[in-house]
């Protein structure tokens, strides 16, 4: 791998093609980063963080030898960076970072508004052109296990809907999505994570949620903005399948024997080449009576207003929900949604209480 390689992603602001800061410590947790993050740094200076360059009027240099000579070795920046739990502001100095967590005005001072309050969880929206620093340096933190993260610094078109949960006594933050203001695509999410240490404790699925129930308090059909990044399609095609089972099994669409695509993506609130995606991804739908994968070419050539055909071999089976397709019939195998119900532990419990949602 030549230096050239391993240097800054022009396409990508902040991103390098190797970990350039080994670990984090936030609180009393330390972990390993997934990816690099230069923002952080001037450019040209691996080896000091930009904030102590300005801090201490450190002159840089315009000679990349040093940044040439890290990036062929694939040497470490940092060993370890120290980030607040509350604030997310960061340093490489031990003592400087105990000091300022101690003191940080976020600890007992929460930002933003409550949009959802349960007693074990709580996300509160907090705009990104009201309170700059704190979510660019969530975003900044971000980068480090999201791939493909590339806004850290214009912020004022974005809101932030960050989670919290009590971590020994204090209201911590745990994870967060962005949502765009002024999105084309209309997505109702651009970016979301939950910090490594807090994982496994099915925060992003209640992330996932809350987005869709702001898009049904908005009355739009919407979904998440692309690329995924790998956790986060894995994610959502969990989501969108589980959703999906307990629609066509126990909810409005169990009561119908034919239904179109777009009235499944009108009740359920997703898009019509995510319920495909899920669909797919749980192997439970058919074209014309046999089984195949799913295709661009199926999703390109879709006729949101064509009219469901059953065949009579459908109609005998009676476990199958036909979708109007344009020159394709496409049904669903129930018994195999009641697997996959069973298998994943799927709970028609809702992941988010609606008596809870503070949305206006």
């Amino acid at each position: 791998m030549t230096t050239n390689d391993l240097s800054l992603q022009d396409d990508d602001y902040g991103a390098l093609t190797y970990r350039n800061i080994e670990r984090i410590r936030l609180g009393k947790y330390e972990f390993n980063t997934w990816f690099g993050n230069s923002t952080i740094f001037f450019p040209n200076e691996p080896d000091t963080l930009a904030c102590k360059i300005i801090r201490n009027n450190i002159r840089i240099s315009g000679s990349k030898r040093k940044l040439e000579e890290y990036a062929s070795t694939m040497r470490p920046w940092l060993k370890l960076l120290h980030i607040c739990p509350y604030c997310f502001k960061y340093t490489d100095n031990e003592k400087e970072m105990k000091e300022h967590t101690n003191g940080c005005p976020l600890k007992f001072h929460l930002m933003g508004k409550v949009m959802y309050c349960d007693g074990e969880v709580t996300v509160r929206k907090v705009k990104g052109s009201r309170h700059r620093l704190f979510c660019q340096c969530l975003c900044i933190l971000a980068k480090f296990f999201l791939e493909n993260k590339s806004v850290f610094f214009n912020l004022e078109h974005y809101d932030f809907y960050v989670l919290y949960k009590v971590l020994d006594g204090i209201s911590t933050p745990m994870g967060f999505f962005s949502k765009e203001l002024l999105s084309w695509e209309g997505n109702n999410l651009s970016c979301i994570m939950v910090i490594p240490c807090y994982q496994k404790q099915h925060l992003g699925t209640k992330l996932i949620d809350f987005s869709y129930r702001l898009s049904q308090f908005e009355q739009v059909v919407s979904g998440p903005e692309r690329p995924f990044s790998s956790l986060g399609k894995i994610a959502y095609l969990r989501y969108w399948s589980g959703r999906l089972c307990l629609h066509f099994l126990y909810g409005r669409l169990s009561t119908y024997r034919h239904v179109t695509l777009k009235f499944v993506s009108q009740q359920t609130g997703f898009r019509m080449e995510d319920i495909l995606m899920a669909l797919n991804f749980m192997n439970t739908f058919y074209v014309n009576g046999k089984k195949r994968p799913y295709s661009e070419y199926c999703l390109q050539n879709l006729n949101e207003d064509d009219d469901c055909v059953c065949t009579e071999e459908i109609k005998q089976a009676n476990k199958q929900t036909i979708f109007g397709y344009d020159g394709y019939n496409l049904f669903i195998d129930k018994s195999r949604m009641k697997q996959w119900v069973v298998d994943h532990k799927i709970s028609d419990s809702p992941v988010l209480k609606k008596e809870y949602l503070i949305l206006y």
